[in-house]
């Protein structure tokens, strides 16, 4: 393939700012309107965001973005006044027409894209200007491709990213999000957040519909979806690194939760790896 050419995108010809805005209660943007040529993108990576684009409703869910054109009267908010984090972009660029206002559900890969901006974002590396051009321009690229072919497995919100009732079940799903690949109990959980093990297992049951057994494994499973969404580790190795000893026992839960063994949930994601890493 000759490449001989200059390299000069005009799908992204400049980059105002990358920001990560994390987890905060009742935040919102009232209508505003950027310049015509200053795009917007938004990636929510926790939550719900209720986005009004020319007075019509979108909603946003975890691993989905939209790009917003310059010119579009707009304002977003949290799903019920609820918290969440989002990914903001601004640049200038030319787009086609069908880019704006459409829903992307985004796949491994992209998701990875989104993990490096929001790197690059936060420390000030040697090209990091350049570095931030060119996952934008990649990314772009990807979600046009993806125009053409929109099928992508829809991953669900982790539990530990779930809205709940009570203060107390929020820091226990906070402390098993953190904790998950660690031996974790009731009592030692209850402890923690000052609550009986007996009103601990009322709560849980109440507000996540699951005993904490099953919420335990539940957790665990989503969190090797993710890691094997990211196709950096073997299946045995994300087993151990999401708290199971036997790799045996974690294809059996694995299977009974998502009706796939890892290896298939694997190859459904596009990794092509997958028969290596059984």
């Amino acid at each position: 393939m000759n490449l001989n050419y200059n390299l000069k995108t005009s799908l992204v010809r400049r980059v105002n700012y990358v920001t990560h805005i994390g987890k905060r209660r009742n935040v919102s943007r009232g209508l505003h309107t950027h310049a015509c040529y200053g795009h917007e993108m938004i990636y929510v990576d926790y939550g719900r965001i209720v986005l009004v684009l020319d007075g019509e409703e979108v909603i946003l869910s975890p691993g989905e973005c939209i790009f917003i054109r310059g010119g579009t009267t707009h304002s977003f908010k949290g799903e019920d006044n609820m918290p969440f984090n989002y990914l903001n972009i601004m640049f200038r660029g030319t787009l086609p027409d069908n880019f704006f206002s459409h829903v992307f559900n985004v796949d491994r890969k992209m998701r990875l894209l989104f993990e490096e901006l929001r790197e690059e974002s936060l420390h000030e590396n040697k090209f990091g200007k350049d570095m931030i051009g060119t996952l934008l321009t990649e990314l772009v690229i990807r979600l046009l491709r993806h125009l053409e072919s929109p099928f992508i497995p829809h991953m669900s919100e982790p539990e530990y990213r779930q809205n709940y009732m009570s203060e107390t079940v929020e820091k226990v799903m906070r402390a098993i999000s953190e904790n998950y690949s660690c031996p974790l109990t009731l009592s030692k959980l209850g402890r923690a957040v000052g609550v009986s093990e007996s009103h601990l297992r009322l709560l849980i049951r109440k507000e996540t519909g699951k005993n904490f057994s099953t919420l335990i494994q539940s957790v665990r499973i989503e969190a090797a979806k993710r890691l094997l969404l990211e196709g950096a580790m073997p299946i045995n190795g994300i087993a151990a690194a999401v708290g199971y000893s036997s790799p045996v026992f974690f294809f059996k839960i694995f299977k009974r939760i998502t009706g796939m063994t890892p290896k298939t949930y694997a190859v459904s994601l596009g990794d092509s790896c997958a028969e290596e890493n059984r």
